[in-house]
């Protein structure tokens, strides 16, 4: 029997409004626990994306499953003994997003099989259910899409169609709910996911990395409202509160956060407050739900949580179930959750470990808030750090001062309240489940006083517009030298700190250093020297026409199985040159595609040295699919006049990222050594032959190269050489570094003179004639 769209939104509607009303009359701490499960592993060797749920015309309960392999539709009714009641199979796709209205299900996929609709109507006295493809009508065809939502009066919206943009795709499901008429599209962007209600569509831009709000009540001419960039650029659900006056977002990136905004004026969306489930553990959220004043989020590894919104500007943790026992920074886990059933069971899809069935209960949180001033001057305070201390979660305050936090359930806690320049102050602060407790705070200033760093050449010459930081775990301080080359720092702590200094035609000095009001003055000394590692900005260019993937200088940020996350080891502080640094651990987000970028330095006098090498780490990647590799990084040398490429790098295909060293003699061969040099650094990925392409750039400098001869090592001595494993180094002063190089002039292996019987393995190293470098002196040695 069919039933009618207000018969069912009746029915539903009802039994959720008895549900929830009964179970906010429950006190107590919030919960999520497992019904059951079910292995599809095991049932249909095929690993999980999205879920949704079903409620036949006798109140009986399904889970519309998407699979790898197909749809699976299980009868939850007996949520301790689930049942799978159908199976449709289709193409391979990790991507099916299954939603439901009336008595259809509708089913997208990024396979290329169009949408899959199944008439749900014969359940439950059948289980034998038709279903058919559907992909388009007339001149608006497509046969793959990423998603779907159907609204409360039956407009089917058509998420990432592999039609135009990739926008919206409106159809009406009412008359033909399985050949439903197109009434309107909206492409102005690609649309990753999206909810309707009330004639105006929530749209999350993924790739474009903003939210927007669409009037359509006139489907053939959908009207923007407004947009809104969010939190980490990389927008990829959103839902609105049942008031509709707050969205909540999530952005899919590794420590991303849900977010909610008041949107009551469309032209003006504001964030009102953002949250993390385990901060700092590079986990992701992926899609959350609004059930009355709770967020229902399927958040990756972290499996299930709930979060308190009953203040949207104060969003706090309840509950949580972890289906995925592993903690990566991947795309693992919990990847769908729906948790609109009449009885309130949450149904969870985990990719690999399969349907859970969760049982909530929804309690209300905790809540904590107040306004920070300075004690001295009663101004409000931004900034403070706020910390309940048995909380993953901190607070920040806002411009005026204002904190809102809060824990799940009610307890003492013990609350730090710390801003850079005032002492901490730690209070113990009751909280009541439900109520909201008024903890105002003042917090007494710390007087500075002032260190002065002087930055001098090897001669005792001041160095003007030297690069100064120095690094407090709870601070960062820079600034500039001055043309008597100081530079006047006003200091908090007594303390240890880094010390990076540098500047282009010096070698940057790190060091760490521990300073108090009676240091006074820090004189730090510069070589003179071409040598980069990046910590500061000395005005590498960068140029090229990649789409996407150009040079950029940051801390690498890793991605699955190709960039490392980490720079060069043995210079100073944690930056590199990285092509496309976006933060995203999908390695084909960001990488170089359909051109080339270029990394050029500044200007070199290499007249100065009597043999100039050019020595630098390096990094790549080019995944080039079946076809042969045309893509390379390769390194250009200029004087000025002419230009010759001196080096590239072709690296075995699908061997992840790690830096090595490449040390360039004979300059000279190439082009003439002027006083006017570059180098620059190309990569590129050009079409056809698209390939997923990565690369580092790290720890550059110019050395006067000693050549590869014998010399007088006077002073330290080798044995054996000949040798198979080892070499004892003996004679030479301990603290002194040690410098391998193979005969071609690359740096094999390097360390510190421990001992005054110093041992090195050279069990790794090919036979060959290698060459020992200790301060300057360099001695020949024979590998077997």
């Amino acid at each position: 029997m069919y039933k009618t769209t207000s018969q069912i939104s009746s029915m539903r509607y009802l039994i959720t409004v008895l549900f929830f009303s009964s179970i906010q009359m429950i006190y107590g701490q919030a919960q999520l626990d497992s019904v059951s499960h079910i292995d599809y592993q095991q049932l249909h060797s095929a690993n999980l994306n999205d879920v949704w749920g079903y409620v036949d015309e006798a109140g009986n309960e399904y889970a519309i499953v998407g699979t790898t392999k197909g749809v699976s539709i299980v009868d939850v009714s007996d949520p301790v003994n689930p049942q799978e009641i159908f199976w449709l199979g289709g193409i391979q796709s990790i991507w099916r997003d299954p939603k439901v209205f009336g008595d259809y299900a509708y089913i997208t996929t990024e396979a290329n099989e169009g949408m899959t609709i199944i008439d749900l109507s014969p359940l439950p006295s059948s289980t034998s259910l038709t279903s058919t493809i559907f992909m388009g009508q007339g001149g608006v065809t497509w046969d793959s899409a990423h998603n779907c939502f159907v609204d409360e009066l039956g407009y089917l919206y058509v998420f990432g169609a592999n039609y135009g943009e990739g926008g919206v795709l409106i159809y009406d499901v009412n008359s033909t709910p399985m050949n439903p008429p197109e009434v309107g599209i909206f492409d102005d962007w690609y649309v990753h996911d999206g909810y309707a209600r009330n004639d105006t569509l929530y749209l999350a831009h993924v790739f474009d990395g903003f939210m927007s709000l669409v009037d359509v009540s006139d489907k053939a001419n959908p009207l923007l409202l407004g947009t809104k960039i969010t939190a980490d650029s990389f927008t990829h659900n959103i839902w609105p509160s049942d008031d509709g006056q707050v969205v909540y977002t999530t952005d899919e990136l590794p420590d991303a956060y849900v977010v909610s905004y008041d949107i009551t004026d469309p032209n003006n969306i504001v964030e009102l407050d953002r949250i993390q489930s385990s901060p700092g553990s590079d986990v992701i959220p992926h899609n959350t739900f609004v059930v009355n004043d709770y967020l229902v989020t399927s958040y990756y590894v972290d499996g299930v949580t709930i979060h308190d919104t009953k203040y949207p500007y104060n969003l706090i943790e309840v509950a949580a179930y972890d289906t995925y026992p592993g903690q990566t920074p991947t795309y693992d886990g919990c990847w769908g959750v729906y948790p609109y059933l009449p009885s309130g069971l949450i149904l969870a899809s985990d990719m690999t470990g399969g349907l859970f069935l969760l049982q909530p209960d929804y309690q209300p949180a905790a809540y904590l808030e107040g306004i920070v001033t300075n004690q001295v001057t009663a101004e409000t305070l931004p900034n403070v750090s706020v910390q309940i201390v048995t909380s993953n979660d901190s607070e920040i305050t806002n411009t005026n001062g204002f904190y809102a936090t809060g824990m799940s359930m009610a307890a003492t806690y013990e609350v730090i309240y710390s801003k850079v320049g005032f002492f901490p102050q730690t209070v113990f602060v009751t909280l009541s489940q439900g109520v909201i407790t008024n903890q105002d705070i003042q917090l007494v200033p710390i007087t500075p006083y002032l260190l002065m760093v002087e930055v001098m050449d090897s001669q005792g010459n001041p160095i003007q517009d030297a690069q100064i930081k120095l690094v407090h775990p709870l601070i960062v301080h820079e600034g500039q030298s001055n043309g008597v080359g100081e530079e006047a720092f006003y200091l908090y702590y007594n303390d240890t700190y880094e010390v990076f200094v540098g500047k282009w035609e010096y070698i940057t000095q790190c060091t760490t250093e521990s300073i108090s009001p009676s240091t006074g003055t820090l004189t730090i000394t510069l070589p003179d020297g071409y040598y980069d590692d990046f910590e500061f900005d000395f005005g590498w260019t960068v140029t090229g026409d990649a789409e996407t993937g150009e040079w950029d200088r940051g801390v690498p940020n890793p991605t699955t199985n190709v960039v490392m996350g980490n720079d060069a080891a043995g210079d100073c502080g944690t930056m590199a040159y990285v092509t496309g640094n976006r933060v995203n651990v999908d390695p084909d987000y960001d990488d170089v595609d359909n051109g080339m970028t270029i990394l050029r330095s500044p200007s070199m006098d290499l007249t100065t040295y009597s043999n100039p090498a050019i020595i630098y780490n390096y990094a790549f990647y080019c995944n080039h699919g079946p076809f042969n590799i045309d893509d390379t990084l390769s390194l250009l040398l200029n004087n000025g006049t002419n230009f010759a490429i001196i080096w590239e790098a072709l690296p075995p295909q699908g061997d992840p990222m790690a830096f090595s060293e490449v040390v360039i003699t004979d300059l000279d061969q190439y082009v003439a050594i002027t006083n006017s040099m570059t180098i620059s650094i190309f990569t590129s990925d050009f079409v056809p032959h698209i390939n997923i392409t990565e690369a580092a750039f790290d720890f550059f400098r110019i050395e006067d190269y000693i050549g590869l001869t014998e010399n007088d090592s006077e002073g330290y001595n080798l044995y054996p050489n000949p040798t198979n494993e080892y070499v004892e180094i003996t004679g030479a002063g301990i603290g002194s570094q040690f410098t391998i190089h193979s005969f071609n002039g690359k740096s094999v292996n390097k360390g510190v003179i421990e001992s005054e019987n110093q041992r090195v393995n050279l069990s790794f190293l090919s036979p060959g004639v290698y060459f020992i470098s200790i301060n300057g002196k360099q001695e020949k040695i024979v590998k077997l």
